[in-house]
């Protein structure tokens, strides 16, 4: 599904805009932080939100005193403020700011600032500091980290981090150019760095940190011969779902966990304290949903009564290999624009370690989402692509549409491949039976519940259709598999199971209308499109309001407009 969560927030980035020409320190030194000369440092410039664009800027605004950076940055690498040449906006993601420094001597370094509204405060930073320290350990290429603050009370105003800057050329800037033979080299190199990942031992389940970041009432479970002069552990699931909107506010497990099963279970209880404390019926955050249950809000106890129902088979979900149950990091975001790369096409750095977690290898194992082509045959299958004899003699439009697809196919097959070659313990689990069920309904049972009641529901009456034979092999007192402790009636599954085949229609729907109008799944347009996709926009709003069959759905239709400001609480 294409679903919006804005939990899961896109990264969108920018080339580097200039605060000013060759800042130098000395002016910089006196300058107020409202100054409009270096406001540019503080907003959100890299793009335009179709709508809710003024919430997107407030979680994006973050005040704080350059010349306090300039000086940290400086001291970092054993410099003088002195020293200081020059600031820079390098780009902006969904979570983070960052920032080229460049010294009198032409030596740069990366200053990345997460936004007020990144979660968890603290434990974000100190998280990423130690997981990337920890993986350079291992031979991954990643940026050195030169200095960093966990804590926003410092003269920054702000938590920080100090970097090297990543060698090479961002993978994301020649992806759609490469040929075949370039992205295979590609994949081979990944699956090869994944496979150094998936070697290193950890003693449970969680995230990574410096033993000195945690503080006293949380739990680790310290990691042995790691490389690093300072003691580090695996401390609590820093991933985002975990610490979501008030959820940070609950005092609920997030780890360190000691077996898989905790790490199931754990996921639910936080959802059903969050649903305890704070749900309320709502509309569907997806706002193309909410005509298939005839615009009537959701029951959150519904969704806690699926929790319930997941929570009592999540012991059967775990397989009983203890291989696929080893304790595996793997980075949050593989995509290309997080890779750097050299001019003949060798890896030199991943960046952007940020929500890193360490799961059970069943959780893990899967085809990053920009290598995947699920939902094609052909790639599920792992047929070898080929292009259609006649591409040459196609219109253009069909052309594209088929190399497109090509190109895809060639990404899901050959990293499969690679994986395979280069990391075989990770291709058995891909390939192991009921890996895809247990890796989404984990997915469904620990998102933030935003108003749809469906995915989870659709994934537990699947269980409970294709129990025992590719869930779970754990048997019961007479040796003969366990009885699945979950039911539902047939009504209840003819209506989800409608509802799940309304959502994917929905979803696809949304894809060709976003890809008309050129936004992402949140909005964000570049400066050059925004006016042309508010336009085209405009002219679908008429056009769906025009092909509205009655007063009830024009309402409907205006009230619920998907690219039109909302309240995303509603």
């Amino acid at each position: 599904m294409f679903r919006r969560a804005r939990w899961h927030n896109p990264c969108t980035c920018s080339k580097a805009r200039p605060l000013s020409t060759r800042m130098p320190y000395q002016a910089l030194k006196g300058a107020s932080m409202q100054n409009s000369e270096y406001s540019d440092a503080f907003q959100y410039t890299s793009g335009r939100w179709l709508f809710n664009e003024s919430k997107r800027l407030q979680e994006r605004h973050l005040e704080f005193d350059i010349p306090a950076l300039l000086r940290a940055a400086a001291v970092s690498i054993g410099r003088n403020k002195a020293d200081v040449q020059s600031i820079c906006k390098l780009a902006e993601g969904g979570f983070n700011r960052t920032f080229e420094i460049t010294m009198n001597d032409g030596f740069k370094l990366i200053a990345r600032l997460p936004y007020p509204s990144t979660q968890p405060k603290r434990l974000a930073v100190a998280s990423e500091v130690a997981t990337m320290d920890l993986v350079r350990s291992s031979g991954i290429p990643v940026p050195e980290i030169y200095g960093s603050s966990i804590d926003a009370n410092n003269p920054v105003g702000a938590e920080y981090i100090l970097m090297a800057k990543a060698p090479g050329r961002s993978l994301g800037n020649v992806w759609f150019t490469m040929s075949e033979k370039e992205r295979i080299k590609i994949l081979s190199q990944i699956a090869e760095y994944e496979a150094k990942l998936f070697e290193i031992d950890f003693p449970a389940y969680g995230s990574i940190y410096y033993d000195e970041h945690l503080p006293a009432s949380m739990g680790k479970k310290t990691i042995r011969s790691n490389g690093s002069q300072k003691p580090i552990c695996v401390g609590p699931d820093v991933s985002l779902k975990m610490w979501f909107e008030e959820r940070s506010a609950l005092n609920f497990p997030r780890g360190p966990c000691k077996n898989s099963e905790e790490v199931l279970r754990n996921v639910a209880e936080k959802e059903i304290a969050w649903l305890q404390t704070y749900g309320r019926p709502r509309l569907p955050f997806d706002r193309v949903y909410r005509d298939i249950t005839n615009y009537q809000q959701s029951d959150p106890q519904e969704h806690v009564r699926n929790l319930e129902r997941y929570i009592k088979i999540a012991s059967q979900l775990v397989p009983t290999d203890e291989w696929l149950q080893r304790p595996t990091l793997r980075h949050p975001d593989l995509n290309p624009n997080n890779i750097f790369i050299s001019e003949d096409f060798e890896i030199v750095s991943i960046i952007d370690w940020q929500h890193s977690n360490i799961l059970p290898l069943f959780l893990q194992a899967a085809i990053p989402a920009h290598f995947q082509n699920y939902g094609d045959p052909e790639s599920e299958e792992l047929r070898q692509p080929q292009l259609p004899q006649d591409i040459d003699d196609m219109e253009e439009e069909d052309r594209n549409k088929d190399l497109e697809l090509y190109r895809r196919r060639h990404l899901h097959f050959y990293y499969v491949g690679a994986t395979a070659k280069k990391n075989n313990q990770h291709f058995q689990a891909l390939m192991h039976d009921g890996g895809l069920l247990r890796r989404k309904i984990f997915q469904h049972a620990g998102e933030p519940w935003e108003g749809n009641n469906i995915p989870l529901k659709a994934d537990l009456i699947q269980v409970a259709q294709d129990w025992p034979a590719t869930i779970t092999s754990h048997a019961g007192d007479n040796g003969q598999p366990s009885p699945c402790p979950i039911s539902f009636t047939v009504s209840e599954i003819e209506t989800t199971m409608q509802a799940v085949i309304k959502q994917e229609e929905a979803d696809s729907q949304m894809e060709i209308l976003r890809n008309a109008i050129g936004i992402n799944v949140d909005g964000w347009i570049s400066h050059e499109g925004y006016e042309q996709a508010v336009l085209v926009a405009a002219e679908m709003k008429g056009q769906a309001i025009g092909y509205a069959d009655s007063e009830f759905e024009r309402e409907m239709t205006l009230r619920h407009w998907p690219f039109d400001d909302h309240d995303e609480k509603e």
